[in-house]
């Protein structure tokens, strides 16, 4: 990664950089955490109609038999792997958008579709990562109240069950729903652009902005714009990601979750398949079965995301 530029055209290490994307990234795990069990929950189909409600989830059912715990079940899964989710999303996003835009000295603004593309793109190299990621943690979040199945245990029961691919499962779901990273940086940079444009005169970023980077681009907008244009900016880019592939969301919870009868693993079924037995089963609303809890975590989340990196990068 090249430096990023900081406000004021300061030269901020590399590891800077990545440490405090790292650090915010796990403080907005934390956040989000206890809205993603619940999406999991509604989504898991041994749990149909057993809530009612976002706040009765949350509150009742989940504190009530599984105390606070419960709310945090799969945490340690994502956690571990953050900082190489991290390290992949930001070099293919940057490898994508030098493909697509070249440097030069005087370079202009890469396009809205430009931006796009390097985000699903960087998101499809992600999953690679994610996958496995997911799969535990779906399956600790699905687990019985009684249950609390540990990541090493979970483990050991795939690869005995389904070998090393069964790491895998749910992957095609889980590349087609981390698309979602080409909406979300579009409307975040969509956004930071029309609030710059609504400036007078409008707001200029500074001239050697135009790195390939995430950081770097997040680094110079926050020269130019305010903090709630930001997290304007973040939790429009949160809903609009969500929006865009949750189905696939909901179809990756199923193929990758398991039959807690004797704890053995349900039989794989294709993305095609699981998402016509889920249709078929529900009706059409499944696909957007926990769609609540996740638009009210990605709100909370970005901000805490965008104020812990900016700490982090000014105490580093």
């Amino acid at each position: 990664m090249n430096d990023g530029i900081s406000p004021g055209n300061k030269t901020i290490s590399p590891v800077v950089d990545f440490t405090a994307g790292v650090i915010a990234g796990a403080a907005g795990l934390v956040v989000g955490q206890p809205f993603d069990v619940i999406k999991v929950r509604y989504q898991t189909p041994e749990f149909n109609g057993r809530y009612s409600s976002v706040w009765r989830t949350f509150a009742g059912a989940i504190v009530r038999e599984e105390k606070v715990h419960g709310l945090f079940k799969g945490v340690w899964s994502p956690m571990a792997g953050i900082a190489f989710i991290n390290g992949v999303v930001f070099s293919s996003y940057s490898l994508f958008m030098r493909f697509q835009h070249p440097s030069t000295e005087n370079d202009s603004e890469p396009s809205l579709s430009q931006i796009c593309l390097a985000g699903a793109g960087s998101g499809v190299v992600a999953a690679s990562l994610t996958c496995p990621i997911e799969l535990i943690k779906v399956r600790q979040q699905s687990a019985p109240p009684h249950l609390d199945p540990s990541i090493v245990s979970i483990l050991r029961s795939i690869v005995r069950t389904e070998g090393v691919r069964g790491l895998y499962r749910g992957f095609s779901a889980t590349a087609l729903r981390d698309i979602a990273y080409g909406p979300y940086f579009c409307t975040y940079e969509a956004v930071c652009r029309y609030f710059r444009n609504q400036r007078k005169p409008p707001a200029s970023l500074p001239a050697n902005h135009h790195g390939h980077g995430l950081i770097q681009e997040a680094e110079a907008e926050l020269g130019t714009l305010r903090w709630p244009e930001l997290m304007t900016a973040g939790g429009l880019a949160g809903l609009a990601a969500w929006l865009t592939t949750f189905p696939f969301d909901v179809f990756k919870t199923r193929m990758q979750g398991s039959s807690w009868e004797g704890r053995s693993s349900v039989k794989a079924l294709s993305l095609r398949r699981t998402a016509v037995n889920a249709v078929r089963t529900e009706g059409w609303r499944v696909c957007f079965a926990g769609l609540g809890p996740t638009l009210i975590r990605a709100v909370p989340v970005n901000m805490v995301l965008f104020l812990t990196f900016e700490a982090c990068v000014a105490a580093l």
